[in-house]
């Protein structure tokens, strides 16, 4: 079962401050859309973190300017690259999740995915996987390619999608970390 939080505007300003720092620093890889909100991933970050100290899971935030090419956690020792999405919806059966195929070689072990439902400032927690896992289901699109009716990959990008029901859900994902401590 999903995790969902609802999104104080404190986070929600935290977060697009972290987007324009990082943005100075690196600029963007990819051509933006007026109905882009970047900074929807630090926010998926900040939730994350926050999930985390709920549960009293050990971990540490790569949250400095200088994390680029580095992973966005640490949890309980291993490596997590945490991946937002943007939706106007709630999360429905079939959901997919993804990563930029720029960003699926991150030095990490797991992937995490959430889903920010705009404008209700809902944050889903969908779940995670091993990245060996990511990398055996899920499934890639080109530019130009149809994910679905309404999503049709950009040029010059490239994902990986993987269907959300094949993630493990956050409480039972987090559980290998709790493991990991004892």
């Amino acid at each position: 079962m999903s995790v969902r939080y609802i999104v104080p505007q404190h986070m929600i300003n935290t977060a697009k401050e972290q987007r324009k720092r990082r943005d100075r620093r690196y600029g963007n890889l990819y051509l933006e859309t007026s109905t882009d909100q970047r900074w929807t991933g630090d926010l998926g970050e900040g939730i994350f973190d926050y999930f985390l100290s709920a549960e009293k899971i050990p971990h540490e935030w790569q949250n400095e300017l200088e994390a680029a090419g580095k992973p966005d956690f640490f949890v309980a020792g291993y490596r997590v690259g945490v991946k937002t999405v943007k939706r106007s919806g709630p999360i429905l059966s079939g959901y997919t999740a993804q990563i930029s195929t720029r960003h699926v070689e991150e030095p990490v072990e797991f992937f995490f995915f959430l889903s920010y439902e705009y404008p209700k400032k809902r944050m889903w927690l969908l779940g995670g996987c091993s990245k060996e896992f990511f990398l055996q289901h899920a499934r890639s699109y080109k530019a130009g390619e149809q994910v679905h009716e309404f999503y049709t990959v950009r040029p010059g990008h490239a994902i990986h999608n993987i269907e959300i029901a094949q993630l493990t859900v956050p409480r039972l994902w987090i559980q290998q970390f709790r493991k990991a401590v004892k």
